[in-house]
């Protein structure tokens, strides 16, 4: 098939970066309306019939925005190039790929990163020849690197110059010399990631590297505007020109260093140094927050000092599970019950029962500090402004997984104050927020906040 592909001067760039034999990473990210999804679908498509039988990955946080939003841009690209739906293709919506009549497949895949599925088995022994993540912000860097680790099925069956199929083994160097003359290894492994400026693994893996001219050369990164992209509608653009603030930066601007949010009470600089401050040992606690009835996740921490040391995640447990290890915790590393601190709220309260030990109930009154009632509206929002404090102090350090890193990260950038226009008490964003904003509970920073709590009762001693 001939496809006659039109692609502006940015998408462009991007394209030649996904067709070399060095480039492995790429990142296409800036401003709404610059052609990402676009780009990513062109992509795959010229690769599924460029190379007959090859796997191709099409990724997305959530299958259900895929299928609404990156999908719809999919069918119409094919759509712009005459290939249609049960001629050249067949899309199956209940096993959810994408196959078309040379064999070449497109798989449609869901990369949140659920708490049951933290190494991502659900990819499996999944094998593919390219990825497209759309949004990847919206992903945890492990997902990215899973996926990655799948890209091998069939990069030795091509010649990259000619697209001609090896018809001759490999050398001892793995090599193939092509009927073409082209001395070649075959396809080099491929994943594009497109997104918006976001302050999360992004900007830190490759806007600043991209920044600092200190990229590896293995990754690339394309920064595109809305104002690149000669086919967008007017109408498209007016509404990007009619935001403000934060979302116009990133949005229409492709501000990747924008203002964050002004509710953050956490600086960003201050979450990237959280998981390597040089911070001392010193005196061990144990915090918890206690999942309620199943749905979400109970995390326990261990502390030395303010440095969290050992982080155990539990899925669905009952309370005498939690009781149990949290008691196994506290011989292990000789932690007195006085000094564990555990979610009292709803089925946490058996967890505080069993053990004897501290329980913080997050909407009860904060802490006297110093004799005085300080300004908040309940002690969770209390026990997150001081975690605030702290963190931007680099006053604690964090050892975790990378997993682990993206969630924490994820859920600490989301520690803002709740109606800061308004005057009154202060509180952080409601939990059901921040809910819907990652699309899980922030139980790795409850936990967390909970450390906080013997540091009020004894403020006057550390202040």
């Amino acid at each position: 098939m001939k496809i006659d592909v039109s692609l502006n001067q940015k998408q462009a760039a991007a394209f030649r970066f996904l067709i070399d034999s060095v480039s492995t990473d790429i990142v296409y990210g800036g401003g709404a309306g610059s052609g990402k999804s676009f780009l990513g679908c062109a992509w795959l498509i010229i690769g599924s019939q460029k190379y007959p039988g090859t796997r191709w990955l099409m990724g997305r946080s959530k299958l259900k925005a895929l299928e609404e939003t990156t999908l719809v841009t999919f069918f119409d690209v094919c759509s712009k190039w005459g290939i249609q739906n049960e001629v050249h293709y067949k899309y199956n919506s209940k096993k959810n790929f994408i196959q078309f009549v040379n064999g070449s497949i497109i798989l449609l895949k869901d990369l949140f990163a659920y708490p049951s599925d933290p190494e991502f088995d659900s990819l499996g022994s999944l094998e593919i020849t390219g990825a497209f993540i759309d949004e990847a912000s919206q992903v945890t860097s492990k997902a990215k690197e899973i996926v990655r680790s799948r890209i091998r099925y069939k990069l030795d069956e091509f010649c990259p110059s000619c697209a001609a199929k090896r018809d001759r083994d490999l050398d001892d160097n793995k090599m193939w010399r092509c009927k073409c003359g082209n001395y070649t290894r075959g396809l080099t492994p491929k994943i594009l990631m497109t997104c918006n400026p976001s302050k999360g693994w992004l900007y830190s893996e490759f806007y600043v590297p991209w920044k600092e001219d200190r990229l590896s050369d293995n990754k690339k990164f394309v920064h595109a505007l809305v104002t690149d992209n000669p086919n967008i509608q007017s109408s498209y653009v007016d509404n990007l020109n009619s935001l403000t603030g934060q979302s116009r930066e990133r949005l229409l601007d492709g501000n990747w260093e924008y203002d964050d949010d002004a509710r953050s009470l956490i600086e960003y600089d201050a979450i990237m140094d959280l998981f390597s401050n040089p911070v001392k040992g010193g005196k061990r606690f144990i915090t918890a927050d206690i999942a309620r009835q199943g749905r979400d996740k109970t995390v326990i921490i261990v502390w030395d000092g303010f440095r969290a040391e050992v982080f155990i995640e539990i899925e669905k447990n009952k309370i005498d599970t939690a009781a149990e290890i949290i008691n196994n915790l506290r011989f292990k590393y000789k932690v007195h019950t006085s000094d564990i601190y555990v979610d009292e709220d709803g089925v946490g309260g058996g967890v505080v029962d069993i053990l004897g030990c501290n329980g913080v109930v997050n909407n009860s009154s904060p802490v006297f500090v110093q004799g005085q009632k300080e300004n908040f509206g309940n002690l969770k929002s209390q026990l997150y402004f001081y975690l605030a404090k702290y963190i931007n102090d680099r006053k604690i350090v964090v050892h975790c997984t990378p997993t682990q890193r993206d969630m924490i990260t994820q859920e600490i950038e989301w520690v803002r104050r709740h109606n800061a226009d308004k005057d009154g008490k202060f509180y952080i964003t409601p939990k059901d927020e921040v809910k819907a904003n990652i699309g899980r509970s922030p139980d790795y920073s409850d936990a967390m906040a909970f450390r906080m709590l013997p540091e009020l009762k004894n403020f006057s001693r550390w202040l």
